[in-house]
């Protein structure tokens, strides 16, 4: 079993070589981001059209749900050393209806905690957050991939909290071109077309984004692996009394 500074040495090597995973799979990676981007725009432009997030949601959940997912399998395979491919972005598709499952599963888990309470929200997001890798890495059952989840995050938490920090520092820092403000009943589209805004959406969407799910897809394959069994006890020697 491993000791606090031993799993804290394999968080930063989660984040050290993540990327260097991104630079050696840019050749790869960069048409999915590229994908992505492109597959988000309709979402945009449904709440700029309709002035309701309703059917972006519809969207979201039909396209970019099971688009998101299969971008896991992507990292995975570049994390692994294995040749990913542009056709893993689609790997979820054939899931449709497990991805579907994973994606709302965890959200809803996710909002019940941040409802109760803030704390309880991040520790259920912490321990089933790779359902969806194992869903589409393992082609598993929805109940199978939340159970995997959940065994593989045991102890790990803590450290799996240190890349989620870093993501959501960069979500609050680096500002958005292109955003949504207003109310849920009536949101709007907004523009912030300067060039430090241009130049923050371009390094967070192709950059600082992928690195870090690079981050999260290596620490899933190192959690994934099997673990060597702690060394049973040596048998005292016997003594003359005995």
């Amino acid at each position: 079993m491993m000791d606090a500074f031993e799993k804290d040495r394999a968080a930063l090597d989660w984040i050290k070589g993540a990327w260097d995973d991104y630079i050696d799979g840019l050749p790869v990676l960069l048409p999915v981001l590229l994908a992505i981007a492109a597959a988000s725009a309709p979402s945009l432009w449904l709440i700029r059209e309709y002035n309701s997030y309703l059917p972006a949601a519809a969207y979201m959940l039909l396209v970019l749900l099971p688009l998101d997912i299969g971008a896991n399998l992507v990292y995975i395979r570049i994390a692994r050393g294995e040749k990913a491919s542009f056709r893993d972005l689609f790997s979820a598709f054939p899931l449709y209806p497990r991805a579907l499952g994973a994606g709302l599963g965890l959200g809803l888990l996710t909002l019940g905690g941040v409802i109760a309470f803030v704390v309880p929200g991040i520790i259920l997001y912490l321990t089933y957050g790779f359902a969806a890798y194992a869903l589409v890495d393992k082609r598993c059952g929805l109940k199978e991939s939340f159970t995997a989840s959940r065994e593989m995050t045991e102890g790990w938490r803590t450290r799996l909290f240190v890349l989620l920090s870093l993501t959501m520092a960069v979500n609050f820092f680096a500002p958005e071109a292109v955003y949504v403000e207003g109310t849920l009943k009536a949101p709007k589209l907004a523009f912030t077309l300067t060039p430090w805004a241009i130049t923050s959406t371009i390094l967070k969407a192709f950059v600082f984004a992928p690195w870090l799910e690079m981050a999260m897809a290596r620490a899933y394959v190192f959690l994934l692996a099997p673990r060597p069994l702690p060394e049973p006890p040596a048998e005292s020697e016997p003594t003359d009394n005995e």
